[in-house]
């Protein structure tokens, strides 16, 4: 783990343990005014570790390539052959000009051609004066022309057929091409390409400030949150991407209100993509180390709840038979990233304990803190 993240996660334990006492002198506030000299604890068992909050965005899986196949804008497009969603592999048909005016060309230009060797057929049998071969030659520099045509027109129809330079799924098919709203051309066909993928995922006007090129992400699954790709930010766009027409339905960060704000792309470079398809749709928030194991063998507990002695042992406030006891503990390894502590003996997940605190004495009540309170 990165310096920078430990500091946060420092940080962010930190602001939740002052949150946690603030409550808890509020409740032993509420305990002594409700039940003299209470002391309210909690069962280790439900204790559960701190869970914080994440800025989460929605992100959708793509290739790292889009590979467009526009119109020429000279021809009209007789048929298209595939459709969104089908895969293709380099060498598939994707759509095909018409080319019946070149066909048409074609035998205009084969009569022409045969009429000018008619011609010279004609001329060659009046007699070999200079002016007759001068017009042998005129004909015969037309039908060098016409067959230079013929050639061209050839290869208009020899490439009727757009082929797919890539291997890919097809994600868009549009009718001739044409234009969007900005004015920009529109693709007949567009291809993604099948191999690496990246996530784009938007952001909006709000939130953009905390996201950069560099910061490390989870990419976690929609449909079983457990499973998670590690990435990085790779671009935050710094232009809105269209606002309301483009949010296709993802891209805020949850609970953030799509009408009114403008939403900015970003890119996010995969470690590993196995198990993603293109196409999915994910969740993408900051790594701040929640992706973390966070169950360890044996007991642990947050150190704050550990007071040490200056002769070296250990003791945390807990409860027997409804009292408030100083109950001895033996403590084995610490983790500074979850500001936990391993207990070897004294405590069960079944105990109660409380924050230290000055006010506390052995023998005050013990209450047990539930959500009923």
């Amino acid at each position: 783990m990165t310096k920078k993240r430990k500091i946060t996660i420092a940080a962010i334990c930190a602001a939740l343990i002052l949150i946690a006492l603030a409550a808890f002198f509020i409740l032993r506030g509420r305990g002594n005014l409700d039940s003299g000299d209470g002391v309210y604890m909690q069962k280790i068992s439900d204790l559960g570790g701190y869970n914080f909050s994440v800025d989460r965005f929605s992100g959708v899986v793509e290739a790292q390539k889009t590979q467009s196949f526009k119109k020429d804008p000279e021809k009209k497009v007789e048929e298209i052959y595939v459709k969104v969603g089908q895969e293709v592999k380099v060498g598939t048909p994707l759509f095909k000009y018409d080319v019946k005016e070149t066909e048409h060309q074609i035998q205009s230009t084969n009569l022409d051609i045969e009429g000018l060797n008619n011609e010279i057929a004609v001329l060659r049998g009046a007699g070999g004066s200079t002016e007759i071969q001068l017009q042998i030659s005129e004909k015969e520099l037309e039908i060098r022309q016409k067959e230079a045509e013929l050639e061209q027109y050839q290869q208009e129809l020899d490439h009727a057929e757009v082929l797919s330079s890539i291997n890919g799924i097809v994600k868009l098919v549009t009718d001739e091409g044409g234009s969007n709203n900005s004015g920009e051309e529109l693709p007949v066909v567009a291809i993604t390409e099948m191999g690496e993928f990246r996530i784009k995922g938007k952001v909006s006007e709000q939130s953009i400030s905390s996201l950069y090129p560099g910061m490390e992400v989870i990419v976690r699954s929609r449909v079983d949150e457990s499973q998670i790709w590690k990435g990085t930010i790779s671009t935050v766009e710094t232009d809105p991407s269209g606002g309301n027409n483009e949010n296709s339905g993802y891209g805020f960060s949850e609970g953030e209100s799509s009408e009114k704000a403008s939403s900015y792309p970003f890119y996010v470079n995969m470690d590993n993509t196995d198990g993603l398809m293109l196409g999915q749709h994910v969740f993408i928030e900051p790594d701040y180390g929640q992706s973390q194991e966070t169950t360890k063998e044996g007991l642990w507990i947050d150190m704050s709840f550990v007071v040490q002695e200056e002769d070296g042992t250990s003791y945390v406030w807990s409860s027997e038979r409804g009292k408030v006891v100083k109950k001895v503990i033996e403590t084995g390894e610490s983790d500074d990233e979850s500001f936990t502590i391993e207990i070897l003996s004294g405590l069960s997940e079944d105990d109660l304990i409380a924050w230290p605190d000055e006010t506390i004495k052995e023998g005050m009540k013990a209450i047990e803190l539930t959500e009923d309170l």
